[in-house]
């Protein structure tokens, strides 16, 4: 497990996917085995985006500083599963903290989910959601936190192998639409996300861009889907 500070409140951390698969045959692997998860604190709560708990002795410190942090807010957390595949550890974090909650694009997605999210909903710390306007595994959500200027586009952009982010292949999504929402949906999406400034521009698989993060967020978007 790796943890970054990313600023007060905000923090970053990645473990190993356990249904990793590094075989580049696979239209849907190949993508590092680390993945990204977010937490966010504001007097109003805990927002955790998409947590995955490692395992072993790893989890065991990750259990210790969360208990510390939601005793010292004094809330149960919102836990955010910004894709139907990004369950991971959701259900855990919910059993753990009577009264937290599990808000979803999906009632499908592969955890519980108390509610499915609306598009523009605005959760603890002024953390807003953008619902994409997409069908199967690529409708997602899309979260900026104005206070920290962090800008969370979950799969929706991955690693492009030189310290920035590119958009997924089409190949990753069920529907025969992908293609097409990539090229001309997301980028649609741009003057929207770019309307609060950019401080951290952070996805589920690549790096996290905290310079020139709305001029990555725009190259991202220029350069064509596989």
């Amino acid at each position: 497990m790796r943890v970054d500070r990313l600023a007060d409140g905000l923090w970053r951390w990645t473990s190993p996917h356990p249904e990793w698969s590094g075989d580049s045959n696979d239209p849907t692997g190949g993508w590092p085995q680390d993945v990204a998860c977010i937490y966010h604190e504001s007097p109003a709560g805990i927002v955790l985006i998409d947590p995955l708990v490692p395992d072993d002795s790893e989890g065991e410190r990750f259990w210790h500083h969360l208990d510390q942090d939601v005793a010292r807010v004094g809330l149960p957390p919102t836990i955010v599963v910004s894709a139907e595949s990004h369950g991971r550890s959701a259900d855990a974090v919910q059993e753990r903290y009577p009264g937290s909650r599990v808000l979803g694009v999906s009632l499908a997605a592969s955890c519980n989910v108390d509610r499915v999210l609306g598009d523009g909903e605005v959760l603890a710390g002024d953390c807003r959601v953008t619902i994409t306007d997409a069908a199967g595994a690529i409708r997602m959500a899309i979260v900026q936190c104005t206070c920290h200027g962090l800008l969370w586009m979950s799969d929706l952009l991955i690693d492009d192998g030189a310290g920035g982010l590119r958009r997924p292949p089409a190949a990753w999504f069920d529907d025969p639409g992908a293609r097409q929402w990539l090229e001309h949906g997301l980028p649609q999406l741009l003057p929207q996300l770019v309307a609060t400034p950019i401080e951290h521009l952070v996805s589920a698989h690549g790096p996290v861009i905290s310079v020139d993060a709305r001029a990555a967020l725009e190259r991202a978007l220029d350069v064509p889907v596989a």
